[in-house]
């Protein structure tokens, strides 16, 4: 959505019966927009540089905790996840992390939470990872990304090889007992051969939880940009790199959760899973994205905008977006479909108007007719076929 300086502040938004607050936990995100280079394929809200403005960044977003801590839909709600995404949130300084991890305690319950922080493989050392660490955080995801250096080079990455290496190592050494990598895969010049030397490289290492990602072409990159002069694999050539993933994977004892996830027993991603169920996630920050119920908001995608707006006590949050019930139902389906325990469609559509609960009903009936799902019960998930075509599969529900 675009800016719009009268946005209207998701406290400011009435409540509901699908908006008032609940006892459920919650998922909470810190977007720290910062990295040190421009990524070909990446689309997600950053900048490069603006040193300067680390530090009073970090301010903004300490003041829009204890603002969103007075939201009547957030106040008195335990966060049970809190996740430092980027951008590259390892840019952050130890004590930055300390302060804003206080913050949150200060605002907010917090149970037994699950606290990851992303970070690039370069230009950590074991002292900086051991302070994230008692600052409180307990989960590390290191952007490997790829095992070839050329590849690496082409992604923009400004990590080794040996980097990748050297982080997982670090990593263990300052105690992380949970740490989860990201590969991506489908990217230009990549065979399935060149596919399965990095994703057995990976395994090798230990990791506990793999993120294994497409290359996708989004709008508004330089890949995209750049899309007709990339020597990207065919279809085949990307299900067969999807299929092998889960394939050496789970050879490593690393079993696929969701469509892109997998992890040792026990290390599921636990901020990620309450998106996938449809759990309440407030984002805070530049361009950080929240949803409660079936209303969900942007910030602002503008850092200096944000900052100064948090300044003058004013609202960051772009106009807000409140789904129908149909749409709302829809879109919990799919993300449930997205796990490998599926989702219990009849309990959700119960929910729902019964014209509405018809219309869904059929969609997932036609999909069990085209071998995209399987039925046990009350509950669908996708097919061996489904997997391979989750895209279209979840296009003909949401549409």
């Amino acid at each position: 959505m675009p800016c719009d300086t009268d946005a209207v502040s998701p406290r400011e938004i009435p409540a509901t019966d699908s908006t008032k607050p609940t006892a459920t936990p919650l998922g909470l995100y810190l977007h720290f927009p910062f990295c040190p280079a421009r990524c070909p394929y990446c689309a997600f809200y950053f900048v490069v540089g603006e040193r300067e403005a680390r530090d009073p960044y970090v301010s903004a977003l300490e003041s829009e905790i204890e603002r969103m801590a007075r939201d009547p839909r957030f106040a008195g709600r335990e966060v049970a996840t809190i996740y430092f995404g980027g951008g590259t949130p390892s840019l952050l300084e130890p004590a930055a992390v300390d302060s804003l991890l206080r913050r949150v305690h200060d605002a907010f319950p917090v149970g037994t939470a699950e606290v990851t922080l992303e970070s690039n493989p370069d230009g950590l050392t074991e002292e900086r990872l051991a302070g994230y660490r008692t600052a409180g955080v307990n989960r590390l995801t290191l952007g490997w990304q790829s095992f070839d250096a050329d590849r690496l080079r082409a992604l923009g990455r400004t990590h080794s090889v040996d980097d990748n290496v050297r982080s997982r190592q670090l990593a263990r050494a300052a105690g992380f007992e949970n740490v989860a990598v990201d590969l991506m895969f489908g990217l230009p010049g990549q065979s399935v051969s060149d596919w399965r030397r990095e994703i057995e490289a990976a395994a090798k290492l230990g990791p506990d939880h793999v993120s294994a990602y497409e290359l996708t072409m989004e709008e508004g990159t330089r890949f995209f940009r750049r899309r007709g002069e990339l020597a990207l694999p065919d279809e085949d050539a990307r299900a067969e790199m999807f299929e092998l993933a889960a394939e050496v994977l789970k050879e490593a004892g690393i079993e696929r959760y969701e469509i892109s996830n997998f992890a040792r027993s026990g290390h599921e991603c636990r901020h990620n899973r309450n998106t996938w169920r449809s759990g309440d996630n407030l984002g805070i920050g530049a361009s950080a994205a929240s949803h409660v119920a079936n209303t969900r908001w942007t910030n602002v995608r503008d850092l200096r905008g944000y900052m100064d707006r948090i300044a003058a006590g004013r609202p960051v949050a772009e106009p807000p977006e409140v789904l129908d019930e149909e749409t709302w139902a829809a879109e919990d389906l799919y993300l449930g479909l997205r796990t490998v325990e599926g989702i219990d469609a009849d309990a959700r559509l119960a929910r729902i108007p019964a014209d509405a609960r018809q219309r869904l009903r059929s969609k997932l009936d036609a999909a069990l007719e085209n071998g995209w799902l399987n039925r046990d019960g009350p509950g669908f998930r996708l097919t061996r076929r489904g997997l391979l075509l989750a895209d279209s599969v979840f296009e003909e529900i949401l549409v």
